[in-house]
């Protein structure tokens, strides 16, 4: 490499580790760009519609909003039971209604959680009170869980079910 080509080198490689870039080039065609250097790509876009219709290139992707927002909400689903699972859970759902019907009014989450220590799911129970009630989540040793709310009047609304998709018994409110 001749001196005036190293003269006129250095600052460019220079700039270039200071900009962190990959290459330069300098005036008479010369270039330190690797060759197998990658190019970078840009994400895809979502393909624009005419009249609802995806017009669809190579640089995008089709997106249908109602199917996205449906596999969003899969957290909120519940997993399946097995007859074992869902006997255990109907052997303490009237004694934890009982405990729950029990409690003063209006009740508050460590109430609820005592309730349902005192039938014996003492584990993982999941409250949210929000001054308006508390709903609550029981999970069940042998799996499943006993979830549902009381209102501040006393009502019980109480139910079984499996463990949420993102885990655990209660869905927590706007997630």
């Amino acid at each position: 490499m001749g001196k005036k080509l190293r003269k006129a080198l250095l600052p460019c490689l220079i700039m270039a580790a200071i900009l962190g870039t990959t290459s330069c080039a300098i005036p008479g065609g010369v270039s330190t760009a690797p060759t197998d250097a990658p190019t970078p790509s840009t994400p895809p876009q979502v393909c624009r519609s005419v009249e609802g219709i995806p017009v669809v290139t190579e640089d995008c992707v089709v997106v249908d909003p109602e199917a996205a927002m449906a596999e969003n909400e899969l957290y909120r689903q519940r997993r399946a039971l097995t007859p074992e699972m869902r006997a255990h859970l109907d052997s303490h759902l009237e004694p934890a209604r009982e405990a729950l019907e029990t409690l003063g009014e209006p009740t508050t989450a460590t109430a609820v959680v005592e309730a349902f220590g005192s039938v014996g799911l003492t584990d993982a129970v999941q409250t949210d009170d929000n001054g308006n009630g508390v709903r609550f989540g029981a999970a069940s040793p042998q799996g499943g869980c006993l979830f549902g709310y009381v209102a501040p009047d006393g009502k019980v609304d109480i139910s079984t079910g499996g463990s949420i998709m993102d885990g655990g018994c209660l869905e927590m409110p706007g997630h």
